[in-house]
């Protein structure tokens, strides 16, 4: 029994030290493909989901680290990792393991001071207790142009939901969670409108493969996204630790979206959840720290 155990945590050794050596590889070719034109072109070209070699690559190597492991969950993984401390060479690959974390997320906080992301308000802090009907939007299914104005003075709530691309998946997975909830927020006079800084091509494509039946309103200029401080930061989306969270998602069989390659999006734009009401005024504000960071309904709800 204890060479069976022996075994099972050499094993463990040998699969962290493959995710390791994996995601060296990976932040190896990253700094060197930054320093060979501008920063904007590598982060434009060189981080995207298609390539399997570029930063969310670790994606897919954190999958394949729970498979080795028989777990689907980050903390599922440190977990196993605490049981089995007696274990020498599972101690080295966990410090190894560290180490990568503390030099992927100095790389992107690199990124993020060069492209003077980090300048932004990030915060979540909102530097007024109102949002301006005015704003110029254009409604998505009709391409019209249209204001919020359109949905205040009607006796009831607003829920906007700034979505960060068409392409991510955990505003997909949120909005999906708000139409389950749809009843418990028509019971609180609460409508909801989608908001994305994207072009009409590309929400088009993004209603049809959602199937979304709210609202969706055009910010092109990224007005409403300033009026309520969401920035953009490569480190908070791409950071060790969000893309093990994100590994959870393909390894539950979960499928990235893709982009219209016709299209240019900002994967690393935040997106939050804002409930106004009739007049405007904001009555529940969350600026998401991350992809992963959404509001349930029963917090939105509880506003």
């Amino acid at each position: 029994m204890a060479k069976e155990a022996q075994l099972t945590t050499d094993s463990y050794a040998k699969a962290l030290a493959a995710f390791v050596g994996n995601g060296k590889s990976l932040l190896d070719l990253a700094e060197k493909e930054s320093r060979e034109g501008s920063f904007q072109e590598f982060i434009r070209q060189k981080i995207r989901i298609e390539q399997k070699q570029s930063l969310l690559g670790l994606i897919d190597a954190g999958a394949a680290l729970y498979k080795s492991l028989s777990v689907r969950k980050k903390k599922d993984m440190e977990d196993l990792c605490r049981k089995n401390t007696h274990c020498a060479a599972l101690q080295d690959a966990l410090q190894d393991f560290q180490q990568l974390e503390v030099q992927w997320d100095a790389f992107l906080q690199h990124l993020d001071d060069e492209l003077q992301l980090s300048a932004k308000s990030l915060d979540g802090r909102l530097q007024s207790k109102s949002i301006s009907p005015d704003i110029p939007l254009i409604d998505a299914r009709t391409g019209e142009a249209v204001t919020l104005q359109k949905y205040l003075g009607k006796g009831k709530k607003t829920l906007l939901v700034l979505i960060r691309q068409f392409s991510c998946l955990l505003c997909r997975l949120h909005l999906k969670d708000l139409e389950k909830n749809k009843s418990s927020l028509d019971a609180h006079s609460v409508q909801v409108v989608v908001i994305s800084f994207g072009c009409q091509e590309g929400a088009s494509h993004w209603m049809q493969e959602t199937g979304c039946q709210f609202d969706m309103l055009l910010d092109s200029d990224r007005k409403m996204y300033a009026a309520f401080g969401l920035g953009a930061s490569l480190k908070k989306v791409l950071n060790f630790t969000n893309m093990l969270l994100y590994a959870e998602y393909v390894a539950d069989n979960f499928e990235f979206p893709r982009g219209l390659a016709s299209i240019q999006e900002d994967m690393f734009q935040l997106g939050g959840d804002f409930v106004l009401d009739e007049h405007g005024r904001v009555l529940f504000s969350h600026c998401c720290q991350s992809p992963i960071d959404r509001p349930s309904v029963e917090e939105i709800l509880s506003a």
